[in-house]
């Protein structure tokens, strides 16, 4: 874990989260039977001992670090499941995404804190499934951190070019809006099911959640979540934009087909 750290960031408690998971009995003989079988991981019984390790050498070009790393990334048909497999690799790399979501919120302040890093965590899987990275034989830990930083920037620099569009009232409100206020629908179900899930998966924070819930199921204005959050309604319109833009990004890139949950974003 992230010594001395008090933050309840979403990183956090993500990190907490699947920290918790691989102690539980299940986890820990899942990551023990696959330690036991690695000479590269057998010095270390524990998760809790691997991340030590680790997040002491932190980026530093280290042969010890990259030999477990590599072993990690390269696990193949040996790792015991993709669910550990991954969970594990993102609790390695969990300080330096907290790490660049603290420098990306300082240059862009207008960004979410949330949205860095739920971007820095997409990179992060996409980077690790890649052949360019399993094709580097050394300094893994300093190239993962790079290209994560790399992207997160440029990421950046598009997001705080967007614009609202200019003939958009934020006081205004749609009749379907109001026709769907406070239904349990089937569309609906199917909203509050799809958001639940984004959720679970980490796409959206609890926050991010309730905010996408207040406007679409229960109808409630720009304006109104405007003046309970101290925000203009026009920040909160675009906060909501950019959010289910990033739904559908994620849905288009996981080649999940929900033209129903994504219908029921249509402005």
């Amino acid at each position: 874990m992230m010594a001395g750290s008090d933050c309840d960031c979403l990183i956090c408690r993500l990190e907490q989260s699947l920290f918790d998971d691989l102690n539980h009995e299940k986890g820990m003989e899942q990551y023990q039977c696959w330690a036991a079988s690695s000479e590269i991981l057998a010095p270390f019984p524990t998760v809790g001992q691997l991340l030590a390790h680790l997040h002491r050498q932190g980026n530093d070009q280290n042969s010890s670090a990259d030999e477990v790393i590599r072993e990690l990334v390269w696990a193949g048909t040996s790792r015991p499941s993709r669910s550990l497999w991954q969970s594990l690799l993102l609790l390695v790399f969990i300080p330096t995404i907290h790490r660049t979501t603290s420098q990306i919120s300082a240059a862009f302040p207008s960004l979410g804190r949330e949205d860095t890093a739920q971007h820095l965590f997409a990179t992060l899987l996409e980077f690790l499934h890649s052949q360019e990275l399993r094709a580097q034989s050394s300094h893994l830990a300093f190239i993962v951190a790079r290209r994560m930083r790399r992207s997160a920037f440029r990421w950046a620099i598009r997001e705080s070019r967007l614009e609202l569009p200019t003939d958009w009232d934020p006081t205004a409100k749609t009749s379907e809006e109001a026709d769907e206020s406070h239904e349990q629908s089937h569309a609906g179900i199917l909203l509050a099911k799809f958001l639940d899930d984004c959720q679970r998966r980490g796409w959206l924070s609890e926050q991010e959640r309730r905010l996408l819930a207040q406007f679409k199921l229960e109808g409630i204005r720009a304006a109104e979540l405007a003046r309970r959050s101290g925000h203009s309604a026009t920040a909160i319109h675009h906060r909501i934009q950019r959010l289910l833009e990033r739904l559908r990004r994620i849905s288009r890139k996981s080649g999940s087909h929900i033209p129903e949950q994504l219908d029921l974003f249509r402005p």
